[in-house]
């Protein structure tokens, strides 16, 4: 029975199937602790017995949760169903809560336009929650926001926010101001943002994309003041959040 549950949780390594189950492995204690503070997501934990030994005392991860959720693995076992080369011990398997259609009725969206890096998508949610920016909205051919490195990346933030997948722009073209972060355009510290809006972040190397692009109605830009081609895609959402965020 157990051998057939690893295999089942090393299916979900797979986009087809995290999103046929609507499961994902968050693995470590830091986003186990995550996901308790934010949410009820988790459906069972998966350790070591190494790990529950030295931590079954004192880690406040196993006092939130119910003994009957906690399964003690082998060392092997737990390697085939981890995603890092240093597996630490511990995975949940969680559940992907579905969002239905956005809440247009929310002033501010970031919305992330075929991004392909799964550790940007995940610091720009990480970003994004400390900021306060609960609503995300992601496109299709953007890599899955569960992917396994973007939820380490995100350490923990997928649990507090509202992540939307596949949604069309166009959704937002009758409530929303549509603004892009670009190298063209408005000094973003100098832009007055609307009182709905949703910030647009393209492709680490494309950008935004062309019939993205045709539904944009304000380009804003981090002014340059030193030299260097362009700013990493993440760095400057992380920028470009912080003054959508710095009056509120």
């Amino acid at each position: 029975m157990i051998n057939k549950t690893i295999k089942e949780l090393q299916l979900l390594k797979q986009v087809k199937h995290r999103r046929s189950q609507n499961k994902f492995l968050a693995e470590g204690k830091r986003l186990i602790e995550a996901a308790l503070d934010w949410s009820s997501s988790i459906e069972s934990i998966y350790c070591t017995e190494r790990f529950y030994a030295k931590n079954i005392d004192d880690w406040r991860g196993f006092v939130g949760i119910e003994k009957s959720m906690i399964n003690i693995i082998t060392e092997s076992q737990f390697k085939r169903i981890s995603s890092t080369s240093t597996p630490s011990g511990i995975a949940a398997k969680c559940n992907i809560v579905e969002q239905g259609e956005p809440d247009l009725d929310q002033p501010f969206w970031i919305y992330l336009d075929k991004i392909s890096d799964p550790g940007n998508l995940g610091t720009i949610l990480r970003t994004a929650s400390w900021f306060g920016i609960n609503n995300i909205a992601v496109s299709p051919e953007s890599v899955d926001p569960y992917n396994p490195k973007t939820v380490r990346a995100g350490m923990g933030a997928h649990f507090g926010l509202k992540i939307h997948n596949n949604v069309q722009l166009k959704q937002f073209l009758k409530t929303h101001s549509i603004l892009a972060g670009s190298k063209e355009g408005e000094d973003v510290s100098k832009f007055e943002f609307p009182k709905k809006y949703i910030v647009v972040l393209g492709n680490e190397a494309h950008g935004i994309s062309r019939e993205t692009n045709e539904m944009v109605q304000h380009h804003i830009t981090i002014k340059r003041l030193g030299e260097g081609e362009s700013l990493n895609l993440a760095s400057a959402a992380s920028i470009l959040i912080y003054v959508m965020t710095k009056d509120q």
